[in-house]
This record gives C-alpha cells, structure tokens and sequence, in this order.
C-alpha cells in the first residue's frame, strides 16, 4: 500500500471525523504493539520546539491523551525490532544482537538530519513530519532493516520513506474533533525546523503512569564523516 503524508492525513482525518481514533493502551508482555525499537531523539532545540507543538496539539485534543512529543519522550522511530512485547534484561541475548547490528551500521553513518515540514492526523494520534536532508536516514534505515528478514521487509513496506515524530498518541476520547481537525489542517505546512540526531537508541517502551515512554536499553553515535567533509570535521 501506498504511504505518503497526504494518504497518511487524510485517512486519519476521516477516522478522527467518525469517531474511529484508536486509543492506546499501555504496553502489556505478549501485546502487538511497544516492541523493541530502534529510536533517534531530536537535538534540544527540535526537542524542543516538538514539545511546545505535542503541548498545544494534546490541549486540543483534550484530557487523557499521552502527550509522547514532550521532552525526554520525542523520538523518530527509525524501525521496529520485535512485534511483541516482553520484558528486556540487560544480558538478553537478542538486545545484544541488535545492539551490535546498531553499532556496526551506525559506524559508517554521519549524523541524520531533517526538517519538520508539517503536522498530519493519523488514526493514533497527531504526528509531526520530517523530511529528510539527505539520503543518510533512508540509507541508515534501509541497513538495519536488511537484518531483520521478514519483519524488515514488514517495516519497509510499512514505513517507506515516511518519516515522523509523534507528538501525541490517543489514549482517550478527543474531546472536540471537528477543532482538532481544524487545528492539524492548519498545520499541514509550516516553516521548516531543522532536526539532527546524532546517536541511535535500542529502546523498550513503560508506561509511566501517565504517558508510554522510550527507555534507552543501547545507543550507538552516529559518528561517520559525511561524503565530501574533510578530515576531522563532522557536520
């Protein structure tokens, strides 16, 4: 299936107009949804400006919504490692298999950047799109998938070239919808703002009583030259 941004909003808008907004539950072992993940987080200045956008979007939206773009919770998920939800020891085996995928593809990766170039609706919540300004993220993407077999090939179909951060994610009814569909239309274009990760991040998501959150399990620098820097200069 074709994914693209325009698609991306559209069919969210509908679902939000009819009352079909998925809410999330808190990650339980054994559920479909919170896997293992490969994450970047924002630098501070995109963090923050993606925290003060995840603030107005969950007043919006009303009470009871995780508001997942707030500092210290603002990530772009780059893939899925497992479906499944377990509980992750240190010493676990599969953690320390990607852990060393990460690693070794991160290696030759420079820093991944965007900009932010606008909000969509998604049946679970508002997200923030990135465009990348390179081919860095899609390269760097399109490497760890190629190590996870079918579940790669799963998340290249599902992903794309799509990238995004989610501000919030629906966890209760959204108290006026025809405002929030307003209020995301009105931000489907915005002045762009920069985006730039600069490590990668293995994580397992908690609830923490009040939002689903990324816990940092192993992270890698994004540490390689960009083609044509010169020697000891990163961008």
């Amino acid at each position: 299936m074709s994914r693209s941004p325009d698609t991306i909003h559209a069919r969210g808008r509908a679902a939000v107009l009819a009352g079909r907004e998925l809410l999330d539950v808190p990650p339980v072992p054994g559920g479909t949804r919170w896997g293992l993940s490969l994450d970047v987080r924002p630098d501070p200045a995109a963090e923050g400006h993606l925290s003060a956008l995840a603030s107005e979007a969950a007043r919006v939206a009303g009470p009871g919504q995780w508001v997942t773009g707030r500092r210290g919770s603002s990530h772009l998920t780059v893939t899925y490692l497992e479906r499944i939800h377990r509980e992750v020891a240190a010493d676990d085996a599969e953690l320390a298999r990607f852990a060393a995928v990460v690693a070794r593809v991160a290696a030759v990766t420079p820093p991944l950047r965007w900009s932010v170039t606008g909000l969509a609706l998604a049946d679970r919540g508002v997200l923030a799109l990135a465009e990348p300004e390179d081919g860095a993220a899609d390269a760097f993407r399109a490497a760890v998938l190629a190590e996870l077999g079918e579940l790669g090939r799963e998340e290249a179909g599902y992903r794309q070239s799509v990238w995004w951060a989610t501000l919030v994610h629906f966890a209760a009814p959204i108290v006026d919808r025809s405002a929030l569909v307003d209020w995301v239309d009105a931000r489907v274009s915005v002045p762009p703002h920069p985006v730039v990760a600069s490590s990668a991040e293995i994580v397992r998501y908690a609830h923490d009583g009040r939002n689903v959150v990324p816990v940092t399990l192993a992270a890698a620098p994004l540490a390689a030259l960009p083609q044509g820097a010169p020697d000891g200069a990163h961008a």
